[in-house]
């Protein structure tokens, strides 16, 4: 499994059309709430919730989850390994060549196995985070509507720039994610809700991660320098030694 997941929110949460206080006619009342009695916000609670989970707790969480499975795999990796490096020193009438060769094939079927598990606790734990942000938000929207004097909000993407326009699910989703159109920026509550909750912006994030991509390369760089100054090196020093003794000879 890759260690760096890229994660997408928008599609798993399409589904969420409304988000916050919002009022309804009792099954058996009389009086209806016309939008005249009340101060009308929106939320995109979309990118609320890709900030949400991409910040560095859920992030954390994650990382952590990947590096005990990755843990996981590596030891049945390892013991694949002595069991290669074992059969490569048998001829192939060895009588433990096939006891050798059926454990091999027991710690192949380990691992599938595994790896089937990871991924679905993966999905699990993500889905989770998302339910936890989107609960987390929406009472983060209650609050801030309610200090604003707001009486409806509604989950709206704003603008018509779609962000997944490669297949239909996709466009679809991206349009069922902007069901009030053009919302007035006065009355958008995104970026209240965000510093309400103390989440980063998107770009702090996006700047974020590419400082540490960018800091893992300079050190994978010079990682690599320094081994090859050490071949380098070695080969000088070797060069050195055969030299010193041609002269002796």
């Amino acid at each position: 499994m890759t260690s760096n997941r890229t994660i997408s929110i928008t599609i798993l949460l399409a589904a969420f059309i409304v988000a916050g206080s919002i009022w309804t006619r009792p099954a058996m009342g009389t009086k209806t709430l016309s939008t005249g009695q009340g101060e009308i916000g929106v939320v995109d609670i979309y990118n609320l919730v890709d900030i949400y989970i991409m910040s560095d707790e859920a992030s954390q969480e994650r990382s952590e989850f990947e590096a005990a499975s990755g843990a996981a795999i590596s030891t049945y990796e390892q013991q694949l390994g002595a069991i290669q490096t074992q059969m490569s020193t048998m001829s192939q009438d060895d009588p433990q060549a096939a006891t050798l060769y059926n454990q091999y094939q027991q710690i192949n079927q380990a691992i599938q196995q595994t790896t089937n598990k990871i991924n679905a606790d993966y999905q699990t734990l993500l889905a989770t985070q998302i339910a936890n942000a989107y609960k987390t938000i929406h009472a983060a929207t209650n609050e801030v509507s309610a200090e604003q004097g707001y009486t409806f909000v509604l989950a709206t993407r704003r603008g018509a720039d779609l962000v997944q326009t490669t297949t239909l699910t996709g466009v679809t989703q991206e349009i069922l994610a902007r069901p009030l159109v053009t919302p007035p920026d006065a009355v958008d509550l995104t970026d209240a809700i965000r510093v309400h909750l103390g989440l980063p912006t998107m770009e702090e994030i996006t700047a974020k991660i590419e400082a540490e991509q960018k800091a893992n390369e300079e050190a994978a760089a010079a990682q690599q320098a320094a081994i090859q100054a050490a071949l380098e090196a070695s080969k000088a020093e070797a060069s050195e030694d055969d030299a010193q003794q041609d002269e002796h000879e």
